[in-house]
Protein backbone atom coordinates (compact mmCIF):
# COMPACT_ATOMS: atom_id res chain seq x y z
CA UNK A 1 0.00 0.00 0.00
CA UNK A 2 2.84 2.30 1.06
CA UNK A 3 3.12 4.87 3.34
CA UNK A 4 3.09 8.87 2.98
CA UNK A 5 4.91 11.12 5.86
CA UNK A 6 3.09 14.18 6.32
CA UNK A 7 5.28 17.31 8.24
CA UNK A 8 6.41 20.45 8.34
CA UNK A 9 8.99 21.36 6.57
CA UNK A 10 10.28 24.43 9.53
CA UNK A 11 10.65 22.38 12.42
CA UNK A 12 9.69 18.91 11.40
CA UNK A 13 12.45 17.55 8.91
CA UNK A 14 15.04 16.35 11.77
CA UNK A 15 12.35 14.21 12.94
CA UNK A 16 11.41 13.21 9.79
CA UNK A 17 14.71 12.13 7.74
CA UNK A 18 14.92 9.33 10.35
CA UNK A 19 11.49 8.28 10.77
CA UNK A 20 11.31 7.74 6.77
CA UNK A 21 15.19 6.01 7.14
CA UNK A 22 13.77 3.87 9.39
CA UNK A 23 11.05 2.82 7.27
CA UNK A 24 12.97 2.66 4.19
CA UNK A 25 15.20 0.38 6.33
CA UNK A 26 12.54 -2.15 7.38
CA UNK A 27 11.59 -1.87 3.30
CA UNK A 28 8.30 0.17 3.29
CA UNK A 29 7.89 2.12 0.29
CA UNK A 30 7.81 5.85 1.85
CA UNK A 31 7.11 8.80 -0.10
CA UNK A 32 7.37 12.11 1.72
CA UNK A 33 8.22 15.66 0.27
CA UNK A 34 11.79 15.31 -0.44
CA UNK A 35 11.25 13.01 -3.21
CA UNK A 36 9.28 16.05 -5.17
CA UNK A 37 12.79 17.19 -6.44
CA UNK A 38 13.71 14.18 -8.72
CA UNK A 39 10.27 12.76 -9.47
CA UNK A 40 8.87 16.72 -10.95
CA UNK A 41 5.13 15.97 -10.38
CA UNK A 42 2.54 18.08 -13.19
CA UNK A 43 0.80 18.78 -10.09
CA UNK A 44 2.12 19.03 -6.74
CA UNK A 45 -1.57 19.21 -5.57
CA UNK A 46 -2.36 15.68 -7.81
CA UNK A 47 0.60 14.31 -6.14
CA UNK A 48 -0.67 15.05 -2.29
CA UNK A 49 -4.13 13.81 -2.68
CA UNK A 50 -3.03 10.48 -4.73
CA UNK A 51 -0.38 9.96 -2.18
CA UNK A 52 -2.65 10.90 0.92
CA UNK A 53 -5.57 8.79 -0.97
CA UNK A 54 -3.60 5.55 -1.51
CA UNK A 55 -0.85 5.53 1.06
CA UNK A 56 -1.19 4.82 4.73
CA UNK A 57 -0.17 8.15 6.61
CA UNK A 58 2.05 9.14 9.36
CA UNK A 59 1.71 12.38 11.12
CA UNK A 60 5.13 13.51 12.20
CA UNK A 61 4.09 15.95 14.63
CA UNK A 62 6.31 19.01 15.71
CA UNK A 63 5.17 22.55 17.57
CA UNK A 64 4.47 23.88 14.10
CA UNK A 65 2.45 20.83 12.68
CA UNK A 66 0.24 21.65 15.40
CA UNK A 67 -0.17 25.41 15.04
CA UNK A 68 -1.24 24.50 11.86
CA UNK A 69 -3.84 21.41 12.73
CA UNK A 70 -5.23 23.81 15.57
CA UNK A 71 -5.57 27.64 14.28
CA UNK A 72 -6.90 28.45 10.47
CA UNK A 73 -4.76 31.54 10.74
CA UNK A 74 -1.79 29.86 10.80
CA UNK A 75 0.04 29.71 7.63
CA UNK A 76 3.30 28.16 7.38
CA UNK A 77 3.34 27.29 4.02
CA UNK A 78 -0.10 26.43 1.58
CA UNK A 79 1.37 22.26 1.49
CA UNK A 80 0.95 21.98 4.89
CA UNK A 81 -2.20 23.26 5.10
CA UNK A 82 -3.03 21.57 1.77
CA UNK A 83 -2.05 18.02 3.55
CA UNK A 84 -3.92 18.91 6.86
CA UNK A 85 -7.34 18.98 5.01
CA UNK A 86 -6.73 16.00 2.92
CA UNK A 87 -6.13 13.72 5.65
CA UNK A 88 -9.24 15.50 7.58
CA UNK A 89 -11.56 14.72 5.02
CA UNK A 90 -9.44 10.93 5.18
CA UNK A 91 -10.19 10.46 9.01
CA UNK A 92 -14.15 11.29 7.76
CA UNK A 93 -14.24 7.57 7.14
CA UNK A 94 -13.25 6.00 10.03
CA UNK A 95 -14.34 6.08 13.68
CA UNK A 96 -11.72 5.33 16.62
CA UNK A 97 -8.07 4.01 15.56
CA UNK A 98 -9.35 0.92 14.37
CA UNK A 99 -7.55 -0.23 11.09
CA UNK A 100 -7.56 3.19 9.98
CA UNK A 101 -4.90 4.16 7.64
CA UNK A 102 -3.59 7.16 9.81
CA UNK A 103 -0.69 6.80 12.57
CA UNK A 104 0.70 9.50 14.69
CA UNK A 105 4.66 9.68 15.24
CA UNK A 106 5.06 11.83 18.54
CA UNK A 107 9.00 12.98 19.36
CA UNK A 108 10.06 14.00 23.04
CA UNK A 109 9.22 17.29 24.24
CA UNK A 110 5.45 17.44 23.26
CA UNK A 111 3.07 15.92 25.29
CA UNK A 112 0.83 13.24 24.17
CA UNK A 113 -2.55 14.82 26.33
CA UNK A 114 -1.43 18.16 24.73
CA UNK A 115 -2.23 16.60 21.40
CA UNK A 116 -5.99 17.82 20.02
CA UNK A 117 -8.63 15.12 19.90
CA UNK A 118 -8.52 14.45 16.26
CA UNK A 119 -4.94 12.65 16.72
CA UNK A 120 -5.29 11.40 20.59
CA UNK A 121 -7.98 9.08 19.54
CA UNK A 122 -5.83 7.82 17.17
CA UNK A 123 -2.66 5.05 17.51
CA UNK A 124 -0.12 7.33 18.50
CA UNK A 125 3.66 6.15 18.53
CA UNK A 126 6.19 7.94 20.83
CA UNK A 127 9.53 8.08 18.76
CA UNK A 128 13.64 9.17 19.59
CA UNK A 129 15.12 10.43 16.50
CA UNK A 130 18.39 10.31 18.03
CA UNK A 131 18.04 6.95 20.22
CA UNK A 132 15.58 5.30 17.70
CA UNK A 133 13.60 4.06 20.46
CA UNK A 134 9.71 3.54 19.66
CA UNK A 135 11.23 1.42 16.17
CA UNK A 136 10.04 -1.55 16.72
CA UNK A 137 6.50 -0.58 17.76
CA UNK A 138 6.02 1.86 14.73
CA UNK A 139 7.42 -0.48 12.15
CA UNK A 140 5.05 -3.45 13.95
CA UNK A 141 1.83 -1.69 13.81
CA UNK A 142 2.66 -0.63 10.34
CA UNK A 143 3.46 -3.89 9.14
CA UNK A 144 0.02 -4.87 10.57
CA UNK A 145 -2.08 -1.80 8.94
CA UNK A 146 -0.03 -3.30 5.37
CA UNK A 147 -1.19 -6.65 5.79
CA UNK A 148 -4.72 -5.34 6.62
CA UNK A 149 -5.09 -3.52 3.69
CA UNK A 150 -3.56 -6.25 1.07
CA UNK A 151 -6.26 -9.07 3.14
CA UNK A 152 -9.08 -6.97 1.59
CA UNK A 153 -8.85 -6.54 -1.69
CA UNK A 154 -11.46 -4.62 -3.73
CA UNK A 155 -12.84 -6.64 -6.84
CA UNK A 156 -12.74 -3.35 -8.76
CA UNK A 157 -8.86 -3.17 -8.44
CA UNK A 158 -8.21 -6.38 -9.89
CA UNK A 159 -4.60 -6.68 -11.27
CA UNK A 160 -4.83 -7.14 -14.57
CA UNK A 161 -3.27 -5.82 -17.76
CA UNK A 162 -5.58 -3.91 -18.49
CA UNK A 163 -4.92 -2.07 -15.41
CA UNK A 164 -1.58 -1.76 -15.17
CA UNK A 165 -1.62 -0.02 -18.96
CA UNK A 166 -4.47 2.94 -17.48
CA UNK A 167 -2.13 3.67 -15.35
CA UNK A 168 1.12 3.28 -17.59
CA UNK A 169 -0.39 5.66 -19.51
CA UNK A 170 -1.91 8.06 -16.68
CA UNK A 171 1.41 8.37 -15.27
CA UNK A 172 3.15 9.33 -18.47
CA UNK A 173 0.13 12.22 -19.01
CA UNK A 174 1.26 13.55 -15.19
CA UNK A 175 4.63 13.48 -16.42
CA UNK A 176 3.98 15.41 -18.74
CA UNK A 177 3.01 19.70 -18.98
CA UNK A 178 -0.43 20.28 -18.83
CA UNK A 179 -0.63 22.05 -22.58
CA UNK A 180 1.85 19.60 -24.26
CA UNK A 181 0.52 17.33 -27.43
CA UNK A 182 2.02 14.22 -25.99
CA UNK A 183 -0.28 14.52 -22.63
CA UNK A 184 -3.04 15.80 -24.98
CA UNK A 185 -2.78 12.91 -26.56
CA UNK A 186 -2.75 10.48 -23.77
CA UNK A 187 -6.03 11.62 -22.68
CA UNK A 188 -7.48 11.21 -25.57
CA UNK A 189 -5.98 7.61 -25.96
CA UNK A 190 -7.76 6.94 -22.12
CA UNK A 191 -10.78 7.99 -22.37
CA UNK A 192 -11.39 6.32 -25.92
CA UNK A 193 -11.05 3.07 -24.01
CA UNK A 194 -11.94 3.76 -20.45
CA UNK A 195 -14.85 2.47 -20.31
CA UNK A 196 -15.88 0.89 -17.71
CA UNK A 197 -12.33 1.38 -16.50
CA UNK A 198 -11.67 2.57 -12.80
CA UNK A 199 -8.33 3.17 -12.72
CA UNK A 200 -9.60 6.06 -15.52
CA UNK A 201 -12.35 7.43 -13.08
CA UNK A 202 -9.77 7.42 -10.35
CA UNK A 203 -7.61 9.14 -12.47
CA UNK A 204 -10.11 11.66 -14.01
CA UNK A 205 -8.95 15.10 -12.89
CA UNK A 206 -5.85 14.48 -14.41
CA UNK A 207 -7.23 13.54 -17.33
CA UNK A 208 -9.57 16.75 -17.31
CA UNK A 209 -6.97 19.15 -16.61
CA UNK A 210 -5.14 18.08 -19.45
CA UNK A 211 -8.66 18.41 -21.81
CA UNK A 212 -9.18 21.46 -20.24
CA UNK A 213 -5.68 23.07 -20.79
CA UNK A 214 -6.73 22.14 -24.68
CA UNK A 215 -9.81 23.37 -24.21
CA UNK A 216 -11.27 20.48 -25.61
CA UNK A 217 -15.03 20.69 -24.48
CA UNK A 218 -15.81 17.09 -26.43
CA UNK A 219 -13.38 15.48 -24.87
CA UNK A 220 -14.11 16.85 -21.15
CA UNK A 221 -18.20 15.71 -21.95
CA UNK A 222 -16.83 12.10 -23.20
CA UNK A 223 -14.42 11.74 -20.29
CA UNK A 224 -17.14 12.42 -18.08
CA UNK A 225 -19.67 10.49 -18.90
CA UNK A 226 -17.29 7.50 -19.64
CA UNK A 227 -16.56 8.26 -15.85
CA UNK A 228 -20.29 8.58 -14.56
CA UNK A 229 -21.00 5.27 -16.17
CA UNK A 230 -18.53 3.47 -15.17
CA UNK A 231 -19.17 4.33 -11.67
CA UNK A 232 -23.16 3.31 -12.15
CA UNK A 233 -21.85 0.11 -13.88
CA UNK A 234 -20.38 -2.17 -10.65
CA UNK A 235 -20.86 -2.43 -6.87
CA UNK A 236 -20.41 0.39 -4.82
CA UNK A 237 -16.59 1.18 -4.08
CA UNK A 238 -15.42 2.75 -1.15
CA UNK A 239 -14.56 6.56 -2.10
CA UNK A 240 -17.05 6.34 -4.71
CA UNK A 241 -19.16 9.38 -3.66
CA UNK A 242 -15.98 11.49 -3.71
CA UNK A 243 -15.11 10.38 -7.27
CA UNK A 244 -18.96 11.10 -9.03
CA UNK A 245 -19.08 14.49 -6.46
CA UNK A 246 -15.50 15.56 -8.79
CA UNK A 247 -16.33 14.29 -12.26
CA UNK A 248 -19.88 16.19 -12.08
CA UNK A 249 -18.26 19.49 -10.77
CA UNK A 250 -15.33 19.41 -12.58
CA UNK A 251 -16.25 17.47 -15.57
CA UNK A 252 -20.32 17.84 -16.35
CA UNK A 253 -20.71 21.47 -15.14
CA UNK A 254 -17.43 22.68 -17.03
CA UNK A 255 -18.75 21.67 -20.44
CA UNK A 256 -22.60 22.31 -20.05
CA UNK A 257 -21.60 25.68 -19.33
CA UNK A 258 -19.04 25.62 -22.33
CA UNK A 259 -21.91 24.70 -24.57
CA UNK A 260 -24.42 27.31 -23.00
CA UNK A 261 -27.12 24.71 -21.48
CA UNK A 262 -26.63 26.52 -18.15
CA UNK A 263 -30.03 24.93 -16.42
CA UNK A 264 -27.88 21.78 -16.71
CA UNK A 265 -24.93 23.10 -15.45
CA UNK A 266 -26.10 24.37 -12.86
CA UNK A 267 -27.91 20.97 -11.31
CA UNK A 268 -24.73 19.21 -11.97
CA UNK A 269 -22.61 21.87 -10.13
CA UNK A 270 -25.69 21.72 -6.99
CA UNK A 271 -25.67 18.17 -7.36
CA UNK A 272 -21.90 17.77 -6.94
CA UNK A 273 -21.85 19.96 -4.25
CA UNK A 274 -24.35 18.58 -2.22
CA UNK A 275 -22.39 14.54 -2.73
CA UNK A 276 -19.12 16.85 -2.11
CA UNK A 277 -20.68 18.10 1.30
CA UNK A 278 -22.14 14.73 2.22
CA UNK A 279 -18.75 12.99 2.58
CA UNK A 280 -16.72 16.18 3.68
CA UNK A 281 -14.89 16.56 0.55
CA UNK A 282 -14.68 20.13 1.46
CA UNK A 283 -12.47 21.04 -1.79
CA UNK A 284 -14.94 19.84 -4.18
CA UNK A 285 -18.18 21.37 -2.21
CA UNK A 286 -15.86 24.65 -2.61
CA UNK A 287 -15.25 24.35 -5.78
CA UNK A 288 -18.95 22.96 -7.05
CA UNK A 289 -20.17 26.78 -5.05
CA UNK A 290 -17.95 28.86 -7.29
CA UNK A 291 -18.89 26.72 -10.30
CA UNK A 292 -22.25 27.28 -9.83
CA UNK A 293 -21.43 31.15 -9.67
CA UNK A 294 -19.56 31.08 -12.75
CA UNK A 295 -22.88 30.07 -14.41
CA UNK A 296 -25.00 32.78 -12.67
CA UNK A 297 -22.44 34.88 -14.46
CA UNK A 298 -23.28 34.08 -17.44
CA UNK A 299 -26.76 34.06 -17.10
CA UNK A 300 -26.45 37.65 -15.06
CA UNK A 301 -24.69 38.87 -18.95
CA UNK A 302 -27.74 37.58 -20.84
CA UNK A 303 -30.50 39.14 -18.52
CA UNK A 304 -31.94 42.37 -18.02
CA UNK A 305 -33.52 44.38 -15.54
CA UNK A 306 -34.76 42.35 -12.35
CA UNK A 307 -33.37 39.06 -13.43
CA UNK A 308 -29.70 40.78 -14.25
CA UNK A 309 -29.87 42.38 -10.39
CA UNK A 310 -30.59 38.84 -9.42
CA UNK A 311 -28.36 36.50 -11.03
CA UNK A 312 -25.58 38.70 -10.02
CA UNK A 313 -26.79 39.07 -6.23
CA UNK A 314 -26.60 35.19 -6.64
CA UNK A 315 -23.44 34.43 -8.48
CA UNK A 316 -21.73 37.06 -5.26
CA UNK A 317 -23.41 35.05 -2.62
CA UNK A 318 -22.13 31.66 -3.84
CA UNK A 319 -19.16 32.92 -3.97
CA UNK A 320 -18.87 34.14 -0.39
CA UNK A 321 -19.52 30.62 0.46
CA UNK A 322 -16.47 28.99 -1.77
CA UNK A 323 -14.55 31.47 -0.68
CA UNK A 324 -15.20 30.68 3.31
CA UNK A 325 -14.63 27.11 2.53
CA UNK A 326 -11.09 27.45 0.53
CA UNK A 327 -10.01 29.73 3.35
CA UNK A 328 -10.64 27.04 5.64
CA UNK A 329 -8.79 24.19 3.64
CA UNK A 330 -5.72 26.15 1.81
CA UNK A 331 -5.51 29.52 4.22
CA UNK A 332 -5.75 33.42 2.91
CA UNK A 333 -3.12 32.76 0.21
CA UNK A 334 -4.58 29.40 -1.41
CA UNK A 335 -4.55 29.54 -5.58
CA UNK A 336 -8.01 28.61 -4.88
CA UNK A 337 -8.86 31.99 -3.40
CA UNK A 338 -6.97 33.80 -6.30
CA UNK A 339 -9.14 32.17 -9.11
CA UNK A 340 -12.47 32.97 -6.36
CA UNK A 341 -11.43 37.13 -6.47
CA UNK A 342 -10.82 36.57 -10.45
CA UNK A 343 -14.70 35.61 -10.87
CA UNK A 344 -15.87 37.98 -8.47
CA UNK A 345 -14.05 41.16 -10.05
CA UNK A 346 -15.93 39.82 -13.35
CA UNK A 347 -19.17 40.02 -11.58
CA UNK A 348 -18.29 43.07 -10.61
CA UNK A 349 -17.68 44.66 -14.69
CA UNK A 350 -20.33 43.06 -15.26
CA UNK A 351 -22.49 44.79 -12.50
CA UNK A 352 -20.31 47.83 -13.66
CA UNK A 353 -21.32 47.56 -17.70
CA UNK A 354 -25.15 47.54 -16.85
CA UNK A 355 -25.20 50.55 -14.05
CA UNK A 356 -21.74 52.61 -15.40
CA UNK A 357 -21.12 53.36 -11.60
CA UNK A 358 -17.34 54.07 -11.36
CA UNK A 359 -17.24 52.40 -8.37
CA UNK A 360 -17.67 49.26 -9.78
CA UNK A 361 -15.06 49.34 -11.80
CA UNK A 362 -12.54 50.37 -9.12
CA UNK A 363 -13.68 47.30 -6.87
CA UNK A 364 -13.31 44.83 -9.91
CA UNK A 365 -9.55 46.59 -10.33
CA UNK A 366 -8.96 45.82 -6.94
CA UNK A 367 -9.94 42.48 -6.95
CA UNK A 368 -8.30 41.69 -9.93
CA UNK A 369 -5.17 43.17 -8.31
CA UNK A 370 -5.83 41.11 -5.14
CA UNK A 371 -6.26 37.90 -7.70
CA UNK A 372 -2.32 38.64 -8.80
CA UNK A 373 -0.88 38.44 -6.22
CA UNK A 374 -1.63 34.82 -5.30
CA UNK A 375 -2.00 33.44 -8.83
CA UNK A 376 0.87 31.87 -10.26
CA UNK A 377 2.33 33.50 -13.49
CA UNK A 378 2.38 31.17 -16.29
CA UNK A 379 -0.66 28.96 -15.49
CA UNK A 380 -3.85 29.22 -17.22
CA UNK A 381 -6.13 30.72 -14.20
CA UNK A 382 -3.22 33.58 -14.19
CA UNK A 383 -3.27 34.22 -18.14
CA UNK A 384 -7.54 34.33 -17.50
CA UNK A 385 -6.86 37.19 -15.36
CA UNK A 386 -4.63 38.71 -17.73
CA UNK A 387 -7.82 38.23 -20.15
CA UNK A 388 -9.87 39.76 -17.45
CA UNK A 389 -7.72 42.76 -16.69
CA UNK A 390 -7.50 43.68 -20.37
CA UNK A 391 -11.71 44.06 -20.38
CA UNK A 392 -11.16 46.21 -17.86
CA UNK A 393 -9.14 48.56 -19.51
CA UNK A 394 -11.11 48.45 -22.16
CA UNK A 395 -14.11 49.53 -20.12
CA UNK A 396 -11.66 51.80 -18.28
CA UNK A 397 -10.91 53.59 -22.20
CA UNK A 398 -7.21 52.41 -21.56
CA UNK A 399 -6.94 50.95 -25.19
CA UNK A 400 -3.43 50.57 -25.35
CA UNK A 401 -2.54 48.95 -22.09
CA UNK A 402 -5.41 46.39 -22.60
CA UNK A 403 -3.77 45.46 -25.87
CA UNK A 404 -0.55 45.00 -24.55
CA UNK A 405 -2.04 42.62 -22.01
CA UNK A 406 -3.80 40.58 -24.37
CA UNK A 407 -1.12 40.58 -26.97
CA UNK A 408 1.69 39.27 -24.21
CA UNK A 409 -1.19 36.46 -24.12
CA UNK A 410 -1.75 35.74 -27.17
CA UNK A 411 2.19 35.54 -28.00
CA UNK A 412 3.16 33.49 -24.62
CA UNK A 413 -0.46 30.96 -23.89
CA UNK A 414 -0.30 27.01 -24.22
CA UNK A 415 -4.19 27.42 -23.83
CA UNK A 416 -6.26 27.45 -27.14
CA UNK A 417 -9.12 28.89 -25.46
CA UNK A 418 -7.72 31.69 -23.37
CA UNK A 419 -5.98 32.27 -26.39
CA UNK A 420 -9.45 32.38 -28.32
CA UNK A 421 -10.83 34.76 -25.88
CA UNK A 422 -7.84 37.19 -25.86
CA UNK A 423 -8.44 37.68 -29.67
CA UNK A 424 -11.75 38.31 -29.27
CA UNK A 425 -11.07 40.90 -26.37
CA UNK A 426 -8.42 42.33 -28.50
CA UNK A 427 -10.66 42.58 -31.34
CA UNK A 428 -12.93 44.79 -28.89
CA UNK A 429 -10.10 47.07 -28.15
CA UNK A 430 -9.30 47.27 -31.94
CA UNK A 431 -12.60 48.88 -32.52
CA UNK A 432 -12.55 51.02 -29.78
CA UNK A 433 -9.59 52.56 -31.62
CA UNK A 434 -11.47 52.12 -35.31
CA UNK A 435 -8.87 49.73 -36.62
CA UNK A 436 -11.35 47.60 -38.30
CA UNK A 437 -9.29 45.47 -40.57
CA UNK A 438 -7.14 44.10 -37.82
CA UNK A 439 -9.97 43.71 -35.09
CA UNK A 440 -11.70 41.78 -38.14
CA UNK A 441 -8.69 39.22 -38.33
CA UNK A 442 -8.76 38.62 -34.88
CA UNK A 443 -12.14 37.81 -34.51
CA UNK A 444 -12.08 35.63 -37.90
CA UNK A 445 -9.25 33.45 -35.77
CA UNK A 446 -10.95 32.88 -32.76
CA UNK A 447 -14.27 32.12 -34.16
CA UNK A 448 -12.05 29.34 -35.81
CA UNK A 449 -10.52 28.10 -32.48
CA UNK A 450 -13.75 28.19 -30.74
CA UNK A 451 -15.32 25.95 -33.75
CA UNK A 452 -12.47 23.66 -33.22
CA UNK A 453 -12.61 23.45 -29.72
CA UNK A 454 -16.15 22.57 -29.57
CA UNK A 455 -17.41 26.12 -27.91
CA UNK A 456 -20.31 26.67 -30.35
CA UNK A 457 -21.79 30.01 -29.09
CA UNK A 458 -18.22 31.65 -28.44
CA UNK A 459 -17.81 31.02 -32.18
CA UNK A 460 -21.50 31.64 -33.03
CA UNK A 461 -21.33 35.09 -31.06
CA UNK A 462 -17.83 35.78 -32.98
CA UNK A 463 -19.66 34.97 -35.90
CA UNK A 464 -22.37 37.44 -35.44
CA UNK A 465 -20.30 40.43 -34.74
CA UNK A 466 -17.80 39.69 -38.02
CA UNK A 467 -21.38 40.00 -39.57
CA UNK A 468 -22.61 43.05 -38.11
CA UNK A 469 -18.97 44.87 -38.84
CA UNK A 470 -18.75 43.12 -42.49
CA UNK A 471 -20.74 40.49 -43.57
CA UNK A 472 -19.37 39.51 -46.32
CA UNK A 473 -16.06 37.77 -44.29
CA UNK A 474 -18.53 34.90 -43.23
CA UNK A 475 -21.44 34.89 -45.70
CA UNK A 476 -22.39 35.74 -49.78
CA UNK A 477 -25.46 37.28 -48.79
CA UNK A 478 -25.51 40.51 -48.64
CA UNK A 479 -26.95 41.86 -45.49
CA UNK A 480 -28.32 45.20 -44.77
CA UNK A 481 -28.42 47.05 -41.25
CA UNK A 482 -31.80 46.35 -41.53
CA UNK A 483 -31.63 42.52 -41.94
CA UNK A 484 -29.41 42.78 -39.21
CA UNK A 485 -31.53 44.48 -36.98
CA UNK A 486 -34.60 42.07 -37.75
CA UNK A 487 -32.57 39.21 -37.11
CA UNK A 488 -31.25 40.26 -33.74
CA UNK A 489 -35.07 41.19 -32.91
CA UNK A 490 -36.06 37.51 -34.22
CA UNK A 491 -33.46 35.54 -32.07
CA UNK A 492 -31.26 36.19 -29.24
CA UNK A 493 -29.15 33.17 -29.68
CA UNK A 494 -26.45 34.58 -32.26
CA UNK A 495 -26.28 30.74 -33.51
CA UNK A 496 -30.15 31.04 -34.82
CA UNK A 497 -29.15 33.84 -36.75
CA UNK A 498 -25.67 32.26 -38.25
CA UNK A 499 -28.03 29.34 -39.19
CA UNK A 500 -30.83 30.96 -40.52
CA UNK A 501 -28.53 33.46 -43.13
CA UNK A 502 -26.57 30.42 -43.85
CA UNK A 503 -29.78 28.79 -44.76
CA UNK A 504 -30.78 31.40 -47.05
CA UNK A 505 -27.53 31.16 -48.56
CA UNK A 506 -27.92 27.84 -49.06
CA UNK A 507 -31.91 28.37 -50.88
CA UNK A 508 -31.76 31.46 -52.48
CA UNK A 509 -29.95 31.47 -56.05
CA UNK A 510 -27.54 34.10 -56.56
CA UNK A 511 -28.83 37.17 -58.51
CA UNK A 512 -26.48 39.21 -60.44
CA UNK A 513 -29.31 42.25 -60.66
CA UNK A 514 -31.76 42.34 -58.29
CA UNK A 515 -31.77 40.94 -54.99
CA UNK A 516 -34.81 38.86 -53.44
CA UNK A 517 -35.50 39.90 -49.86
CA UNK A 518 -35.42 36.71 -47.00
CA UNK A 519 -38.23 35.76 -45.10
CA UNK A 520 -36.10 35.78 -41.90
CA UNK A 521 -39.35 35.03 -39.68
CA UNK A 522 -39.83 31.89 -41.79
CA UNK A 523 -35.42 31.16 -41.57
CA UNK A 524 -35.23 31.67 -38.11
CA UNK A 525 -38.28 29.22 -37.46
CA UNK A 526 -37.12 26.79 -39.29
CA UNK A 527 -33.70 26.61 -37.91
CA UNK A 528 -35.40 26.37 -34.53
CA UNK A 529 -37.14 23.58 -35.30
CA UNK A 530 -34.64 21.23 -37.05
Amino acid sequence: MGIFASYSCSDGGQIAAPVVEVLRGHGFDVLWDADLSSSHPMSIQAWMENAVRERIIVVIVSESYLKALLSNDFMERLGVRYELGLIRQKLYHHVGADRCPVVVVVPPGIEVNSLPALLQQLVVHRFDPSTRDGEEELVRSLKALEEGSRSRPSPAVRESDEVYRTRATLSGLQAEPLSSEKAYLLARELVERGAGDFELVRGFESVAAVAKARGDVRLVRRLSEVCLRTLASGPPLRGEEELKAKVLVAGQAWHLLREHRFSEATLMAQDGTHIAEKVRDLKTAARGKRAEARVFLHLAAEAVGYDHEYYLGKGVHLLMIAKELFSSIGGPTSEELGVCASLHAELQLLRYESTGCPDELAAAVRRAHAAETVLTPGTEPYHWLAVLQARLCLADKKYNEGKELVTAVIATADFPEVVAKSRQVRADLLFATREKAAALRDLVAAEESYRRLGCERAADTCWWKIARYDASKVTDVRLTPADLDRLEELAPNPGDRRRAVLEHELRTPRRLVRRSAPDWVCLIDRVQHD
